[in-house]
């Protein structure tokens, strides 16, 4: 199990923080709009696979052509709508961002 990271306070880390790819460690950034009250922190894990261009995601539709990556999470994570627990799922690269460094 990796550590939990919190976020940058730029949003940036690394050497490289734009690069997202497998093997990327990265934090998943949760739509909230939906479900403004809940209180589950956004999840953290790896890029294990790269996804399709289009398609669904997790708690974010894809418009257009956007990568999706696969993401494993570092500890069982459970949706801002109660599912789960979820051990990985598809998200789109626009919400993600590379973790900090530990």
């Amino acid at each position: 199990m990796r550590n939990k990271r919190e976020p940058a306070a730029d949003g940036q880390s690394g050497p490289n923080p734009g690069a997202l790819g497998v093997g990327a460690q990265v934090v998943v950034r949760l739509d909230r709009e939906r479900y403004p009250d809940a209180t589950a922190e956004d999840p953290s894990g790896v890029i294990v696979a790269a996804g399709e261009l289009q398609g669904a995601a997790l708690y974010a539709p894809v418009t257009g052509r956007e990568t999706v990556w696969v993401v494993e999470f570092d500890e069982p994570f459970y949706g801002l709508d109660g599912s789960g627990p979820h051990a990985s799922a598809r998200v789109a690269q626009s919400s993600l961002e590379a973790a900090p460094e530990a």
